[in-house]
């Protein structure tokens, strides 16, 4: 009995020098590539991405966590000796079109090391963002990367996790257009509006004439439909708002406002709503005589003052 009591107490320190001996040869060259796997486990925040990410103005922030932890045969005898000690975890971003931009910060964590997931797991900050040219309603998939390298007593380790997006609508448009005209009692005077656009999907502008005054008739085509250049297409066009003053007989001299209501949406696609809303001002100034219907009295005037000429000079 006393004789096996002394040989479990001689091995214990065997157990130990052996232990400190494979602890000690960690550092040396033959173990410079980790003999232990390193495991990196990656999770996110799926409820932070939303159904789509509309270009320039969004920006998308994503919490990526990261778990880090050792496994291998011995592994439970070696790494609490390296509790202590950290791995540097780097995180970038796979491939991915140039219209999206991603980024991760910090770029680097350092985890301790440890055989089980620790209870609170690295943070990264995954930006997500897209430039005005990004194709309206394409879904897009990126990688995220997290590897560290050779760091003794472990072996490099990698892991990759997918972010899936959806690229939103964007409508930004330019209207040239003379704001002023002056015209006639009673005439028609047009107003050339030139629009240039700068969306990501073809979009369908409509317009409405806001409260024109009593008497005044104003029109243009209820909708027009113009291209992207995030599709190549062409991304101008000109519409033709008219203005008609009232027919009333008398003598005009006034000024008078008028709005008109744009709002622009993505083409075929209903669901996404009106994305903008602008009010265009005019201004015209009705000067001059109205004389309905004299013109046709006139000409009558004209036709009886003949006739009745004619007939005297074939009496004589």
């Amino acid at each position: 009995m006393n004789k096996s009591l002394r040989t479990v107490k001689a091995g214990i320190p065997a157990i130990i020098i052996l232990s400190s001996l494979l602890i000690m040869s960690m550092s040396s060259s033959v173990a410079a590539r980790g003999i232990f796997q390193g495991n990196i486990d990656l999770t996110y925040n799926v409820d932070q991405i939303p159904g789509t990410i509309r270009p320039e103005s969004d920006i998308v922030r994503v919490n990526l966590f990261i778990n880090h932890f050792v496994s291998g045969l011995g592994s439970k005898f070696v790494i609490p000796f390296f509790s202590q000690n950290t791995v540097p975890i780097e995180v970038t971003i796979g491939d991915h079109p140039e219209w999206l931009t991603v980024s991760a910060a910090p770029g680097v964590v350092y985890p301790k090391l440890g055989l089980v997931k620790a209870e609170t797991p690295e943070t990264v900050i995954i930006s997500i963002s897209l430039t005005p040219n990004a194709p309206a309603f394409q879904t897009e998939s990126f990688e995220i990367i997290a590897r560290h390298p050779d760091t003794p007593p472990i072996s490099t380790a990698v892991n990759k996790i997918p972010i899936e997006i959806k690229s939103g609508y964007y409508s930004n448009y330019q209207y040239d257009y003379d704001p002023f005209k002056e015209m006639g009692a009673a005439e028609t005077v047009t107003f050339p509006i030139d629009i240039t656009g700068f969306s990501n999907a073809r979009s369908l502008i409509r317009f409405r004439v806001l409260n024109p005054p009593d008497g005044w008739v104003a029109s243009i085509p209820s909708e027009y439909f113009l291209g992207t250049a995030a599709l190549d297409e062409d991304a101008t066009g000109r519409v033709s708002f008219t203005i008609q003053s009232p027919l009333d007989f008398g003598y005009y001299n006034e000024v008078q406002q008028f709005q008109l209501e744009v709002t622009t949406s993505a083409a075929g696609h209903p669901e996404a709503g009106v994305d903008n809303r602008t009010v265009l001002q005019f201004t015209v100034q009705a000067r001059g005589f109205s004389t309905p219907g004299f013109e046709a009295a006139f000409t009558v005037i004209a036709l009886i003052a003949t006739l009745v000429i004619y007939k005297k000079k074939f009496k004589k």
